[in-house]
C-alpha cells in the first residue's frame, strides 16, 4: 500500500514525462546485490515534480517495492520532518517482530527521530550522549542500518519532496544516505525547486556534495512540449487537441504542468473551448483568454467564485499548512457541521484541495502555489487571528501523530499570533518546549530558531532569560555557530552579574570557553570571564570550581600564558584529588597536552596516561579516547613512533566503538602523517582521503586546511606539486601572511620557477617573520627552509635559521600531527649549508639521520641523505665525495622503494651535475632511460629503432620492461612518469 500523499487521486491524466518516468523506474535497484541509487529531480514551481513521483511510486509499488514518502513543510518545519513522516509510516506498516530485527544495534538512536518507537517494538535503550557530530552520525547510521535490513527483503523507494524547505538536520541525513548507503537496495528520489529564490546555500552545498557520489543522477523537468500539451488535452477531453488549442496553452503557460491544468480547468469552466467535435477547438481568441501573467491569476479568480464560507475555511487551512485536518478547522472556525462539509465539498469540487487517503479526515492543497494564493490574500491582522484560532484548536485536540511536529506547530502558531495580544506567555512556553524537543532530535538549528523566537517574544524574568541564553549558547555551539554561541553566553554572563549569581556566571564562563576551544578560537574573553567566575564561586573546593579551573588552564594555554596555566592546572588537579573526584581529575589531566609550552613531553605523557587509566577505571570510553587522542602526538614528539602507532590502533578502535566522526577524522590524519614518514605514500593518501571524508560530517569545524597540508606533503613526494600551485596561489593571496605563503614559495622553488620564488621569498622575509607566528609557525619555517635551500638564498636563510634553531633536536610536527617531517636538524643543516657553515651543517645532518633512522622515518632519511650529500659536494673536503656517493646510494634505494618521484629527479640531477654515475629510478638501465625519453617525445617503436640503430622488436622488449619496472599501464603513463622523474625536461 502506498503512503497517503501518494494515493491522492489526480484530477487529470498523466501526460508527457515518459522519458523521465522510464529513467527513474530503471534506477530502482531490483536485484539482490545492487546498491543505493539517487535521483535529484528539479524544476520550477508547478513543473510536475510531485505528479512524476506519484506515477513512479504507483508503478514500483505494483512490482512489490516498499514505497516510503516524506515532504518538507513550507509553513511549520519539524526536525527531520520528511524522514519522520516516511519512517513513521514504515514502523506503522511493517510487522513489529520483523521491525525489531530490522532496527539493528543503533535502535535506541532512532528514538530521537521516532519518539514513540518503543511503544511499537518494545523497550529500547536510550540514545547515547556525546559530541553532537557523533550523536548525529549514530542516528544516521541507525537509519541506514534499518533501511539496509529491510531492503534485503524488498527494494525500497524513498521519496523526499520539496527539500528546498528542508531543515539542516534533514539535509545532513540526505547527504549521509547518499554517501554511506551504498549497500542499501534503495532508490532515493529528492525533489526541489531550482529557481534561485528557493535554493538556499545549505541546499546548494548538499546538492553539490551528493552529486559527486556514484549512482546519483540529476533530472530537470522543463516545460511540457507542444506534443505533450496536445497529449494532455487529448487525455483530459477524450478528443484530439486542435493545433490552435495546444499552441495557445503552450504560449500562455510555457508548458508549466500546474498552470496547464489550472488553465484547462478555467477553459472548461468558462466554456472557452469546444470538446464535442473531432478536435478540441477554441471558442474565444487567445487575447480574450488572457496573457501569461493573467493566467497565473487563475487560482485567485477561482477563489473569488467560491462561497464566502468556503473561502474562510480555506484560509484557515492555508494557515495550518499544506495539509490540514478537518477536525482542526472545525474547532478553529466554529462552523456548524453542515456548513463545514458544504465548504469542504465545494473546495474539493473546485480542485483547490484533495482528500488525503488515510484514517484521519484530512485534506491537502492541490499545490503549494494554491495554498500561497489563499494565504496571501489574508491581511496581517486577520492572519494573526487565524494563527491564534489554529493554535487553540491544536492545543485542545487529541493530536495523533508526531508529538514533535505538534510542538513545532504550536510554537509557530502561537508566535505568529503574538500581535493579537495576551498569548506571549504561551508562545514563549511552546517555543521553549519545541526547542528542547528539537535539540533531543539533534535538530540544533531548529532549536536555535525556537530559542531566539522565545527571547524575541519576551522572557521577563531575568533568571529565566539567562537560562534561555545558556540553552541558546549550547544549541548554537552544537549547531556549529561559534559566533551565536559566544554572544549568547556573554548575554547570560551579563545577567548573572546583575543578579549576583555566581553559579550562573560560572555556567556562562564554562560554556564560552567550550565554544572557543573546539574551533580553536584563541581569545574571545574566555580567560577574563573564567577568572571572574573563579573569584565569584569562592575558594571552597567544589566540582564547579574544578571545572572552571580546568577550562581556565586550556584558555590560558591557548593564549600562550603557560606559566599561569600550569598553576591553574595544578590547583585543579590537587582539588580534584582531594575531593576524590576521579572524573573531574581525568578531565583536567586529559587537557595536559596544551601545556607543552612549559612542561616536558615526558610530564605531559604521564598526565595523559593517568587520564586514560581513569577513563578505563570509570568505564568512560569518551575520557579514555580524549586522553589517547593527545597521547599519540605526544609520543611522536618524544620520537617514540612505535608507541604512537600502538596508541593510534587503540584510538581507532575506541573511535569506531564510539562512532564519532571527529575522532575518526583525527585518527585518519594521524595515520596519514605517520604513513608519509614511513614511506607509504599510497597509505598516506588513502588515510588523508578518509580523514577528509570524515571531516565532511563535521559542523562548525573547517578541516580543509588539514587536508590541504597533508596533500601538499604527499603530492610533493609524488612529484605532483604542479597540481597544487594554482590553489596555493589563491590561498596565499587570501592569507597574505599565513603558512600558505611559505608553502607557495616552496612549490615555486621546487618547480624551478626561480625568479618568482625569489621574489616571494624576499617579500615574506624582508620584514622579519613575526607576521607568520599566529598561523602554523613551524610549518612556515620548514617550508621557507626548503625554499632557501633550493634557491641558495643566504639572506633569507639568515632570517629563518635563528627562528628554527630553537627546535633543534625536535621531531617536526605540523599542527597536532597533521604532518610529521622528521628531525628539525635536517632543515637546520640545509640552512647552515646555504650560509656556508659547513661544520654546523654536518653536525645537523648527522643528528637528523640518526633521529630519522631511529623512528623509521624512511622518507626523511632519504631527504636528509640527499641534502647532506649536496652539502658535502659543495664543501669539497677530504673524502666528502665518497661520503656523498654513499649517501646518494642509500637515498636512491629508498626513493625507488618508496616511489619518491620528486626526490628521484633531484638525485638524478645531482649525480649528473657532479659527474657521478647516474642514479636511475626504479632499476631502469641507461638504455631503457634513452628509450623512455624517446617514448615521452611521442616516437613510435619504429622511429625509436631507427634513432638508436636497434630493431623494432628490441625496442618493444625494452618498452615492456619499462612499463613493468615503472608500474605504468601504457606509453602515455610512461611519458608522464619520465617527466615526473626528471628524465626529460
Amino acid at each position: 500500500m502506498l503512503p497517503g500523499p501518494l494515493r491522492l487521486v489526480p484530477s487529470y491524466p498523466f501526460a508527457g514525462r515518459a522519458r523521465e518516468l522510464g529513467m527513474l523506474s530503471a534506477l530502482l535497484p531490483r536485484a539482490v546485490g545492487e546498491g543505493r541509487r539517487a535521483a535529484l529531480v528539479a524544476g520550477e514551481p508547478g513543473s510536475g515534480k510531485s505528479r512524476l513521483v506519484r506515477e513512479l511510486a504507483g508503478q514500483v509499488a505494483g512490482e512489490g517495492a516498499l514505497v516510503l514518502y516524506g515532504a518538507c513543510d513550507a509553513v511549520v518545519p519539524a526536525p527531520y520532518g520528511p524522514f519522520a513522516e516516511a519512517l513513521g509510516y514504515l514502523v506503522r506498516t511493517v510487522d513489529p517482530g520483523e521491525l525489531r530485527l530490522d532496527l539493528g544495534p543503533g535502535a535506541g538512536e532512532l528514538k530521537r527521530l521516532l519518539p514513540d518507537l518503543s511503544s511499537i517494538v518494545g523497550e529500547l535503550p536510550e540514545p547515547l550522549t556525546a559530541d553532537p557530530d557523533a550523536e548525529r552520525h549514530r542516528l544516521h547510521m541507525a537509519v541506514t542500518d534499518m533501511l539496509t535490513s529491510i531492503a534485503t527483503r524488498t527494494p525500497v523507494l524513498l521519496v523526499l519532496e520539496d527539500v528546498h524547505w528542508a531543515d539542516t538536520s534533514t539535509l545532513f541525513l540526505v547527504r549521509h544516505l547518499v554517501r554511506a548507503g551504498a549497500a542499501v537496495r534503495m532508490l532515493l528520489v529528492v525533489t526541489y525547486r531550482d529557481v534561485e529564490a528557493d535554493v538556499q546555500s545549505e541546499l546548494s552545498e548538499t546538492l553539490a556534495d551528493v552529486t559527486r557520489s556514484e549512482g546519483v543522477v540529476r533530472v530537470r523537468l522543463a516545460g511540457l512540449s507542444d506534443d505533450e500539451v496536445a497529449e494532455f488535452v487529448h487525455l483530459a477531453s477524450g478528443t484530439a487537441a486542435g493545433r490552435d488549442v495546444a499552441d495557445a496553452m503552450v504560449d500562455l503557460t510555457d508548458g508549466n504542468a500546474f498552470l496547464l491544468t489550472e488553465l484547462w480547468r478555467e477553459l472548461i469552466d468558462t466554456e472557452a473551448v469546444s470538446v464535442g467535435g473531432t478536435t478540441v477547438q477554441l471558442l474565444r481568441s487567445v487575447a480574450d483568454i488572457g496573457t501569461p501573467e493573467t493566467v497565473r491569476q487563475v487560482v485567485t479568480q477561482r477563489l473569488a467564485r467560491l462561497q464566502p464560507i468556503t473561502g474562510e475555511m480555506l484560509e484557515l487551512g492555508a494557515i495550518v499548512g499544506a495539509e490540514f485536518e478537518l477536525d482542526v478547522v472545525r474547532r478553529a472556525s466554529g462552523l456548524g457541521e453542515a456548513d463545514l462539509l458544504d465548504a469542504v465539498d465545494e473546495a474539493v469540487q473546485s480542485g483547490l484541495v484533495v482528500e488525503t487517503p488515510g484514517r484521519r479526515l484530512a485534506y491537502r492543497f492541490s499545490h503549494e502555489l494554491v495554498r500561497r494564493s489563499v494565504a496571501d490574500r489574508v491581511s496581517a491582522a486577520r492572519r494573526a487571528d487565524l494563527h491564534l484560532r489554529v493554535a487553540l484548536a491544536l492545543e485542545s485536540g487529541s493530536a495523533p501523530g508526531d508529538p514533535r511536529g505538534r510542538l513545532a506547530a504550536l510554537a509557530h502558531h502561537y508566535a505568529e499570533a503574538a500581535p493579537v495580544g495576551g498569548v506571549s506567555e504561551k508562545a514563549v512556553s511552546y517555543n521553549l518546549l519545541a526547542a528542547e524537543s528539537a535539540a533531543a532530535a539533534l535538530a540544533f538549528d531548529e532549536a536555535v530558531e525556537r530559542l531566539q523566537t522565545a527571547l524575541a517574544l519576551g522572557v521577563d524574568d531575568p533568571r529565566e532569560r539567562a537560562g534561555v541564553d545558556l540553552e541558546l549558547g549550547y544549541a548554537c555551539h552544537r549547531a556549529g555557530s561559534s559566533v551565536g554561541a559566544l554572544s549568547a553566553f556573554r548575554e547570560a554572563a551579563t545577567i548573572a552579574r546583575q543578579l549576583g549569581d555566581a553559579e550562573l556566571l560560572a555556567r556562562a564562563a564554562i560554556g564560552l570557553e567550550e565554544a572557543c576551544w573546539r574551533p580553536a578560537i584563541r581569545d574571545e574573553g574566555a580567560v577574563e570571564l573564567l577568572r571572574e567566575a573563579v573569584a565569584a564561586v569562592g575558594s571552597e573546593p567544589s566540582e564547579l570550581r574544578v571545572r572552571l579551573l580546568g577550562g581556565l588552564t586550556r584558555a590560558l594555554d591557548f593564549r600562550g600564558e603557560h606559566v599561569t596555566a600550569a598553576a591553574a592546572r595544578d590547583e585543579a588537579t590537587a582539588m580534584a584529588r582531594a575531593r576524590g573526584d576521579r572524573a573531574a581529575l581525568g578531565r583536567v589531566l586529559s587537557s595536559a597536552y596544551w601545556s607543552h609550552g612549559i612542561r616536558s613531553f615526558e610530564e605531559i605523557n604521564a598526565m595523559l596516561a593517568e587520564a586514560a587509566e581513569i577513563g578505563d577505571e570509570l568505564g568512560d570510553a569518551e575520557l579514555r579516547a580524549e586522553a589517547i587522542w593527545w597521547l599519540v602526538p605526544t609520543y611522536v614528539a618524544r620520537f617514540d613512533h612505535v608507541a604512537a602507532r600502538h596508541a593510534l590502533g587503540e584510538l581507532f578502535e575506541l573511535a569506531q566503538t564510539l562512532n564519532e566522526p571527529f575522532r575518526l577524522h583525527v585518527v585518519e590524519h594521524y595515520a596519514a602523517a605517520l604513513a608519509l614518514c614511513d614511506g607509504d605514500l599510497a597509505g598516506a593518501e588513502a588515510a588523508a582521503q578518509r580523514s577528509h571524508d570524515w571531516s565532511r560530517l563535521l559542523t562548525g569545524r573547517d578541516a580543509s586546511g588539514v587536508h590541504g597540508i597533508q596533500m601538499f606533503g604527499i603530492r610533493r613526494e609524488q612529484g605532483r606539486l604542479a597540481e597544487l600551485a594554482p590553489v596555493l596561489r589563491v590561498l596565499a593571496a587570501d592569507r597574505e601572511r599565513g603558512a600558505w605563503g611559505p608553502g607557495l614559495v616552496a612549490v615555486l622553488a621546487e618547480l624551478g620557477m626561480e625568479q618568482e620564488a625569489r621574489r616571494e621569498l624576499h617579500r615574506i622575509t624582508s620584514d622579519g617573520l613575526d607576521a607568520l607566528r599566529p598561523s602554523l609557525w613551524l610549518a612556515s619555517l620548514v617550508y621557507l627552509a626548503d625554499a632557501c635551500f633550493a634557491l641558495g638564498d643566504e639572506a633569507a636563510a639568515a632570517v629563518v635559521y635563528p627562528e628554527l634553531e630553537r627546535y633543534r633536536g625536535d621531531n617536526v610536527m605540523i599542527g597536532h600531527l597533521v604532518s610529521c617531517y622528521g628531525s628539525a636538524d635536517r632543515y637546520l643543516g640545509m640552512l647552515a649549508s646555504v650560509l656556508g657553515e659547513w661544520d654546523r651543517a654536518e653536525e645537523h645532518f648527522e643528528s637528523a639521520l640518526a633521529l630519522n633512522r631511529s623512528i623509521g622515518a624512511r622518507t626523511w632519511v632519504a631527504h636528509a641523505s640527499v641534502a647532506y650529500s649536496r652539502m658535502l659536494l659543495s664543501r669539497k673536503r677530504g673524502d666528502d665525495r665518497a661520503r656523498a656517493s654513499a649517501l646518494l646510494g642509500e637515498a636512491v634505494a629508498l626513493a625507488n622503494a618508496i616511489g619518491l618521484v620528486s626526490l628521484s629527479s633531484r638525485i638524478a640531477s645531482l649525480g649528473h651535475t657532479i659527474g657521478l654515475s647516474p642514479v636511475l629510478p626504479d632499476g631502469l638501465s641507461a638504455r631503457e632511460v634513452d628509450i623512455l625519453r624517446l617514448v615521452a617525445s611521442g616516437r613510435s617503436n619504429r622511429e625509436i629503432g631507427s634513432t638508436l640503430f636497434i630493431s623494432e622488436h628490441t625496442v618493444a622488449n625494452h618498452v615492456r620492461s619499462i612499463l613493468r619496472k615503472t608500474s605504468c599501464a601504457n606509453r602515455t603513463e610512461a611519458a608522464t612518469y619520465a617527466h615526473r622523474s626528471g628524465l626529460v625536461s
